[in-house]
């Protein structure tokens, strides 16, 4: 039986990536046993991207909590600033622009989640 879990952002490692950028995975199955959302935090630094990538099957949003950025989609930009959410179906090509100087903050949701979010890949 799955029972209700709290995670604190301020206990879990974040992830380094190149470009330059750490991402924290709150929900998933690993951290929480969901099987069919996975949550985190993204933090990406200025001048630097989440480069162009695509997923196949998953739904994803993003709620942009600081800085400043473009979502670049199919030739489509979309100015990013706080407050701002955006829907990415499944399968769109698609990145996102740290063009601020400060760093970008968003939260992200994948449904279903993605294989790396799983306990068995």
């Amino acid at each position: 039986m799955l029972v209700v879990k709290d995670v604190d952002i301020s206990k879990v490692e974040g992830e380094r990536r190149d470009p330059p950028r750490t991402s924290w995975i709150l929900v998933s199955e690993k951290t929480v046993g969901s099987k069919n959302i996975a949550m985190g935090v993204n933090e990406t630094d200025p001048g630097s991207m989440v480069p162009e990538h695509a997923h196949e099957s998953e739904e994803e949003v993003m709620f942009f909590l600081e800085g400043t950025g473009k979502f670049v989609t199919e030739g489509k930009e979309i100015d990013i600033k706080p407050g701002i959410a955006i829907y990415n179906p499944p399968g769109k090509m698609h990145k996102i622009l740290n063009t601020g100087k400060s760093k970008l903050k968003f939260v992200w949701i994948y449904s279903p989640q993605l294989k790396i979010h799983k306990k068995v890949q």
